[in-house]
């Protein structure tokens, strides 16, 4: 992913999320203003009260200050709080919005831009870099305004007070922030490294976690253990060296303000002394550089969340400009009650990463299903299956023209209406860590999921019996990616997630590789039933490595280093003897001895 340059960023990010809250940042503006422009005027109040009490003690006008003070400091409460609603509030909507059209993008890639990608790091997009762009425009930005405000009303109170005083205070200021020049441009390299570093963290605890019953099983945790230190020594370095940074720059502000204020007391003093100033000049004095020392202050912690902020939105703009790969185009597929037709031309794919010298993983791949038909897929490991079903589904962009569904380019289907009409259970069954419920019905909302459809699915699925002997039936919480079901249970739920649609076509890639032979027969004959019941209605490829699944399909193709090498039905290929005959004696002879 390129990084986005500043010139086009930062007026994009502009137009696209934040111009909409102009109205709210300018009430936000104005109460801001209203804070200030009080705070500023309290030292002034304070000045007449010292100046009161200086020339005989005029207890009247005293009195009279200290209640403006006092109402003046409950004022400043109520409109600095609404000044943090009115910015903060924006920033977390643009945070939200951010989030979904990240998530858009992401899911408008292919496979392919997937293989590519770290998950851990996409993670950490989207969670940690989009809550810095969120400080960026709520409390950086807030932080920002507010510092030029104070800095700037400060300072003219301070030069309409004293000039000469404000000359010596002012000094020090600029060689803070000349010298604080050198640590920024380090500090923003340190930052963008550190959020890197915490992606690939972030992805060594996916992983792990994903497979923890892996790591515990073959006793690996030690390893993984040390992988991981790996990971945070290199995050924690980094991270020292941003504490380095900030240990120089905000010391430094702060050891400005003790300066100004020991100038205050050697110099202001002298002239309060020799009648240059009075003594409530002195006294507001002190207030304004106390102000002025804490927006010194302030300002470093606000180069920390610009730093942050800016680096955060160059990751998430990365996500937020990919332009989508997978096969989607606007052509709705033409309404029918039927199975659906297939068909394939000269297919041939070469994923992009992949050595130019090595063949390609499909090569010539022809055939036709006519609707209601079934298309069996046998092939050893690498024939090119996953590849062609990952075609057929849109996970990978198949070549123009290759692919016709219903005689319509697959690429040029729109996505609603293709997965309106397709079902598909992959060979890597995934499942939500929530109710087997919501896995079985996530195409519907939690309110909307029909029971006795799922309960028809799960059935059809043959695992109805077992979630009945459950405790707590379809509520059962199956665990990240269904840790707490076996494989065959967890590849039985995902089947079931497919029968729960309606579809017009049925890709099952593999998805009774987990299940015992029993429950194979008998899920093949529960399928073979669903779909001869309706034949007219239904067409279904079935990839498998077990050949007993294919015995019913109308066709059969053997794919071998991505190619067609054998077709026919099975009574056709169980008699050329060629690779599916070998097999298939194979694997008979192990089930009778089973």
């Amino acid at each position: 992913m390129a990084v986005p340059p500043a010139t086009t960023l930062l007026p994009d990010f502009w137009r696209g999320y934040a111009r909409r809250y102009v109205w709210v940042y300018g009430l936000g503006l104005l109460m801001l203003l209203a804070t200030n422009g009080l705070t500023i005027a309290i030292p002034r109040m304070i000045k007449e009260v010292f100046d009161a009490l200086a020339d005989g003690g005029r207890l009247d006008e005293v009195h009279v200050f200290a209640g403006l003070i006092s109402a003046a400091a409950v004022v400043v409460i109520v409109v600095r709080t609404l000044s943090r609603v009115l910015f903060f509030n924006p920033g977390r909507t643009i945070e939200f919005r951010l989030r979904n059209d990240m998530l858009a993008r992401l899911l408008a890639m292919s496979g392919n831009w997937f293989r590519q990608q770290s998950t851990g790091d996409l993670v950490s997009r989207a969670a940690n870099d989009a809550t810095y762009v969120r400080a960026l425009v709520g409390f950086s930005l807030l932080m920002l305004l507010n510092l030029i405000m104070a800095a700037g009303f400060t300072l003219w109170q301070m030069f309409a007070t004293n000039v000469r005083l404000t000359v010596y205070c002012v000094l020090p200021l600029a060689a803070s922030l000349w010298l604080m020049r050198f640590g920024i441009s380090r500090l923003f390299r340190a930052m963008r490294e550190s959020q890197e570093e915490l992606g690939r963290l972030s992805e060594h605890i996916l992983e792990a976690l994903g497979g923890v019953a892996v790591i515990q099983g073959a006793v690996a945790e030690p390893a993984f253990q040390r992988r991981f230190d790996v990971h945070n020594d290199r995050y924690t370095q980094i991270n020292l060296e941003v504490t380095a940074l900030r240990c120089f720059l905000l010391p430094l502000a702060a050891m400005v303000g003790n300066l100004c204020i020991f100038l205050l007391l050697y110099v202001g003093g002298q002239m309060a002394v020799e009648g240059e100033m009075t003594v409530g000049d002195l006294a507001a004095y002190a207030s304004y550089v106390t102000m002025l020392a804490g927006s010194l202050t302030a300002a470093g912690w606000l180069i920390n969340g610009l730093q942050r902020g800016y680096v955060g939105l160059q990751r998430c703009w990365e996500v937020v400009q990919l332009q989508g790969d997978r096969a989607t185009g606007a052509v709705p597929l033409p309404p029918s009650d039927h199975g659906m037709g297939l068909q394939i031309s000269d297919l041939s794919y070469r994923y992009p990463d992949a050595d130019p010298a090595a063949a390609a993983a499909l090569s010539s791949i022809s055939f036709t299903v006519e609707p209601g038909q079934i298309l069996g897929i046998y092939g050893p490991v690498g024939s090119g299956k996953t590849t062609l079903m990952d075609l057929l589904t849109g996970l990978l962009p198949p070549p123009p023209g290759a692919i016709e569904l219903d005689g319509v380019d697959v690429s040029a289907i729109d996505s609603a209406s293709l997965w309106d009409a397709v079902a598909v259970a992959p060979q890597q069954a995934f499942l939500f860590s929530r109710s087997l419920r919501e896995n079985v019905a996530f195409i519907d909302r939690a309110d909307a999921i029909d029971d006795d459809r799922v309960w028809r699915a799960v059935d059809k699925a043959l695992l109805g019996d077992e979630v009945r002997r459950m405790a707590d039936g379809l509520d059962t919480v199956v665990g990240e990616r269904g840790l707490n079901l076996s494989g065959g249970q967890r590849q039985r739920a995902q089947l079931a997630r497919a029968m729960y649609r309606s579809y017009r076509l049925l890709l099952l890639d593999d998805v009774l590789s987990a299940v015992d032979h029993d429950t194979e027969e008998r899920l093949l004959a529960t399928i073979g039933a669903e779909i001869d019941r309706e034949r007219s209605r239904h067409t279904a490829v079935i990839v498998s490595s077990r050949l007993s699944a294919l015995v019913g399909a109308d066709e059969i193709l053997v794919l071998d280093g991505g190619r067609i090498v054998e077709r026919g039905s099975h009574v056709e290929l169980v008699g050329a003897g060629g690779m599916y005959a070998k097999v298939w004696e194979v694997q008979r002879t192990r089930r009778e001895a089973a």
